[in-house]
Order: structure tokens, then sequence, then C-alpha cells
């Protein structure tokens, strides 16, 4: 689901920036910002394909199945 939010300390002059987490309960957010439209569609696709492979090896990434 995708869900648009504006949070001010999160505000970015950079021309992208992206980060996936995996929040308590399991689910993984992806978050992708910045002041150039094509490198933030850029940075999504790439946090969307991170996130698959979060899912499938969550160890790689320091998560653990145990919440």
């Amino acid at each position: 689901m995708d869900v648009w939010e504006f949070e001010t300390d999160l505000y970015t002059d950079q021309v992208v920036r992206w980060s996936t987490g995996r929040r308590l309960g399991g689910e993984i957010d992806v978050r992708a910002s910045g002041t150039d439209e094509g490198a933030v569609t850029a940075a999504f696709a790439a946090a969307c394909a991170q996130t698959v492979d979060r899912a499938k090896d969550p160890g790689k990434y320091g998560d653990s199945d145990e919440r």
C-alpha cells in the first residue's frame, strides 16, 4: 500500500535519499524522498527490490523473525 506523508522532521533538500526498515510486527517500511523526481522514482524501485530481498533473507539485514 502506498502512503504519502509530509513529515517535517524527515524533510530533505538532497537530490535523493531512501531507506528500508522492519517495523515491529514484521512489516517493512520503504521510504524515498528528494528533490529530483526521476532520482526518487529510481530510488523507490531500488528500495522495493531491497524490501523483497529483506523479506526473503531477514538475517542479511539484521532483522529477527522473533518479534
